[in-house]
């Protein structure tokens, strides 16, 4: 009897949701040397969360849904900050 590896945990999903922006911003320094891209903004990193979001919530793994929003929410936490109260990301 085979045992079946449950994704369907809260850990699961945070170590997902923080992993995808990491690896889009590490692939686009990357490719921004090489190819003399534009800087991007740190929050659009975020936005690969999308993925891993419908991907557990189509399958029905809403534990791990949970987690990659808690970690949307922790990446938002930490972009807020910088943004308003330290130099290193100046949006306005």
């Amino acid at each position: 009897m085979k045992r079946r590896i449950d994704f369907d945990k809260i850990w699961f999903g945070l170590l997902l949701g923080l992993a995808a922006p990491l690896i889009i911003y590490w692939l686009y320094f990357v490719f921004a040397d090489k190819y003399l891209l534009k800087r991007i903004n740190v929050s659009l990193c975020m936005v690969i969360n999308l993925i891993p979001f419908y991907l557990t919530l189509n399958v029905g793994n809403y534990k791990a849904t949970k987690g990659v929003v808690i970690a949307t929410f922790i990446y938002a936490g930490i972009i807020a900050y910088f943004s308003f109260f330290t130099d290193y990301l100046h949006i306005l």
